[in-house]
């Protein structure tokens, strides 16, 4: 399902950045499509987190992982500003070239645990 949700945001973020150059209702059509993907990622992780952490440590566990991801997004924000600056103030493509995090995250989720089936970790 991470996989999915992964493909997903960056097929149809790369559509919106780099196919879609004026305000019609293909982009808001588009635009609602990777807002429900992006935000599904949210109704993900509070399922499976708390399935890898055993019981003594899995709210820190969560806390860490979730917070974590608020660090990187920062990281994210402030580093488009340099890659408009790279790419000569175009917004489309330094968006584009962030959404390669998804690549990031079809990669990773190959090293998670797989949890299904298993007792949750006393």
């Amino acid at each position: 399902a991470y996989f999915l949700l992964c493909l997903l945001s960056l097929v149809f973020s790369a559509i919106l950045f780099r196919g879609m150059d004026e305000y019609n209702a293909m982009f808001v059509a588009v635009a609602t499509i990777v807002g429900l993907v992006t935000a599904s990622f949210y109704g993900w992780l509070p399922l499976y987190l708390p399935e890898i952490f055993p019981t003594r440590v899995r709210a820190t566990g969560q806390g860490i992982a979730f917070n974590s991801g608020r660090v990187l997004a920062a990281a994210g924000a402030l580093t488009t500003g340099w890659l408009m600056q790279a790419f000569d103030g175009s917004y489309p493509r330094a968006c584009a070239t962030i959404t390669l995090v998804y690549v990031i995250g079809m990669v990773l989720i190959w090293l998670a645990p797989e949890t299904k089936g298993k007792p949750l970790p006393e």
